[in-house]
């Protein structure tokens, strides 16, 4: 299971892991962590947007637990968002699910390094906290638009008039991060 990106390539290869006990019916291995559950449902839904036409949350909610996942209806719209999953035209007028971008892939924007610029003047980090100080009245904007880029492992931010702290999954989240954000030219 180490290439998450393309574990469950088709529908049927999930479901012959299932049938010879590679898989428990919750969909993961029992020897393997509650992220790695969400890895596999999240490959599951790519594998059966690419096989089937998807319209619904509801017809993507029904396809999982067929396949033998215990899902709800907000696991769905969070595996939707987080894989940046947009709705197409079909030939008969219709939508189906397909695929925008690459998981887990982010992009910074211009209008975020302008942004970054001219608000923020310093970056750092304890362990998996950092905080980023912004000339006063520019925190929530910075932020706002920081939030809207989804960089990986953010846990979530909290913004003043001046300050923006953002909490990391980890330390190394964290360095990697500020060494990004240090990388941003500032405005002096």
């Amino acid at each position: 299971m180490s290439d998450n990106k393309n574990m469950f390539d088709s529908v049927d290869k999930f479901a012959a892991a299932m049938s010879s006990g590679e898989l428990t019916d919750n969909g993961i291995n029992s020897s393997d962590d509650s992220n790695n559950i969400k890895v596999v449902r999240q490959n599951a839904i790519i594998g059966l947007i690419k096989e089937e036409e998807i319209s619904t949350q509801n017809e993507l909610l029904q396809r999982l637990k067929d396949m033998g996942f215990a899902v709800t209806q907000a696991t769905i719209s969070r595996d939707i968002r987080e894989l940046r999953l947009i709705k197409v035209a079909k030939s008969d007028g219709g939508y189906r699910y397909a695929q925008n971008k690459p998981k887990n892939a982010y992009q910074t924007t211009d209008h975020f390094h302008s942004m970054f610029a001219t608000g923020v003047y310093n970056v750092d980090f304890a362990n998996n906290l950092v905080v980023i100080k912004c000339y006063a009245g520019m925190a929530q904007a910075v932020c706002v638009i920081m939030d809207g880029l989804e960089f990986p492992g953010i846990v979530g931010t909290l913004s003043g008039d001046d300050t923006i702290l953002v909490v990391m999954r980890d330390n190394n989240s964290a360095a990697k991060l500020v060494k990004e954000l240090k990388s941003i030219p500032v405005e002096e």
